[in-house]
């Protein structure tokens, strides 16, 4: 549910000869389904919006030749947009990421107007201005957002490892802009920690019904 393995779209660095070879890996490590997340509105990230409707239609005509389901959503970064908006993930999920450093000026009343869609938190383990203890991270987790860590984040411990220790992670994703072994270093973070593949196999359950 966050990759960014669109050919020539964003800073992913897949390019379309190898595309067929990243959707076997992921079919080989267990995965049936693919959502493709370009980013949006990042300042660090140019992203060719124009190329994004064919490169998608392009990849999911793959996909469906290896039957493997796909669809299109958006990483949207947050900052200074006031009414933040992103290509949902199946009408029912926003996947959104933040600065680093410093938590976006009104934070809440911004996730707020991506209503109804629930936010999806990605990586949360970067961002140095939340923790697993903090009143930010509470609100979200009772605002019912879901958390996001990344698995390769996840191999190397740190606060990755907290926050799962915590009982906060709602899902794993690889991240993949085209490194191999983020798929590799996922598949292998669900399969160990079985609380959250249950909590992502009942998110597929719900999303399977949307479809």
């Amino acid at each position: 549910m966050h990759c960014h393995l669109l050919p020539h779209v964003d800073d992913g660095f897949v390019e379309w000869e190898e595309i067929g070879d990243y959707l076997d890996l992921y079919k080989k490590c267990g995965f049936s389904g693919i959502i493709f997340t370009p980013h949006l509105y990042d300042p660090y990230v140019t992203t060719d919006t124009k190329a994004l409707r064919d490169a998608w239609l392009k990849v999911s005509a793959i996909c469906e030749e290896k039957k493997i389901f796909s669809s299109l959503a958006s990483e949207i970064y947050v900052l200074n947009e006031q009414v933040v908006k992103g290509i949902p993930i199946l009408g029912k999920y926003a996947l959104v990421e933040f600065p680093v450093d410093y938590a976006p000026p009104d934070l809440f009343p911004k996730l707020e107007s991506l209503e109804p869609l629930v936010p999806i938190i990605a990586h949360v383990e970067r961002y140095r201005w939340l923790s697993p203890e903090g009143d930010a991270l509470k609100q979200m987790k009772d605002r019912g957002y879901l958390i996001q860590v990344n698995g390769k984040a996840l191999k190397k411990g740190g606060m990755a490892e907290k926050y799962v220790k915590a009982g906060l992670v709602d899902l794993l994703a690889s991240d993949c802009h085209g490194r191999k072994e983020d798929v590799i270093d996922l598949a292998e973070m669900i399969s160990s920690h079985p609380d959250i593949m249950s909590k992502m196999s009942r998110l597929a359950r719900q999303l399977k019904e949307v479809v």
